[in-house]
């Protein structure tokens, strides 16, 4: 009964633990250092593979904690069906993904056992990010909101600039702060939408597949050819990406449309 009342209190104060809920996962993702136990000379995809399955397992421990390890097990729709939902961020990372292929014809494909390790280290991004931002921290804030039209757009919201907000950390992975800040507010965006996905569906796999493949598509010359570093492309982001990433703003709308909204206020 203790240990209920504990979590009570915390979950009314929403913000500050999911705050704090942020800022541990960050420094959980610091722990991919320890690759360089087992690896003398790790890839950015080593430590970020190592980074975010520790992530993972810290994101286990807080739904247990705090009693939402439904999230994991829910579905309102099955996969195939919410990537339809989500085509729109489906269909241009597809873009992007055969626009960067494109640019890297002829080139020779890295390793085997490199492209694996980059096409894991995707996945547990997605996974990772999905299941604080989306699966504990989104859910947080409706469930102190209420499901109303104001309480979940207001979650949306919030915990939208909180994802944007965390991106900001990469400033000590040698990534300059205009690269951060571009990221951050365009991450934002993707936030919104990511989050609009996630409640038309209520399935936490479906955003994390989206997440995981956005991630795969934009990084895929880095990871399959070794064309660049995840740093060297972030650093090249100008202010012009701002525009582009507004579009996303597009479907966060289509998606939370009134009859559409209705559906996620009763399900």
């Amino acid at each position: 009964m203790k240990a209920k009342d504990e979590t009570n209190y915390l979950e009314r104060f929403p913000l500050l633990l999911s705050i704090a809920i942020a800022i541990i996962f960050l420094l959980v993702l610091r722990g991919g250092i320890l690759i360089y136990l087992i690896k003398p000379a790790p890839s950015d995809y080593d430590v970020i593979l190592t980074s975010d399955v520790l992530g993972i397992i810290f994101a286990l421990i807080v739904m247990f904690l705090l009693k939402k390890l439904y999230i994991i097990r829910e579905r309102k729709y099955g996969i195939i069906r919410g990537i339809f939902v989500g085509g729109f961020l489906f269909c241009v990372s597809a873009l992007g993904m055969l626009s960067v292929l494109s640019t890297v014809l002829g080139r020779k494909l890295l390793p085997i056992s490199n492209i694996v390790v980059f096409i894991a280290a995707m996945v547990a991004v997605g996974i990772a990010e999905e299941f604080i931002f989306r699966g504990i921290i989104l859910n947080l804030f409706i469930d102190k909101f209420g499901r109303t039209k104001k309480g979940v757009l207001g979650a949306i919201i919030i915990s939208s600039i909180m994802f944007g907000c965390a991106h900001m950390n990469n400033v000590f992975s040698g990534i300059s702060l205009k690269g951060a800040f571009i990221q951050a507010m365009g991450t934002i965006m993707l936030g919104a939408l990511l989050a609009a996905v996630y409640l038309r569906t209520r399935n936490i796999w479906v955003v994390a597949i989206l997440h995981a493949f956005m991630d795969f598509s934009s990084l895929i010359g880095a990871g399959l050819f070794g064309v660049s570093s995840f740093t060297s492309q972030v650093n090249q982001y100008s202010y012009v990406k701002l525009i582009s990433v507004a579009i996303y703003l597009i479907p966060v709308v289509v998606l939370l449309r009134k009859e559409k909204m209705k559906e996620i206020l009763e399900s």
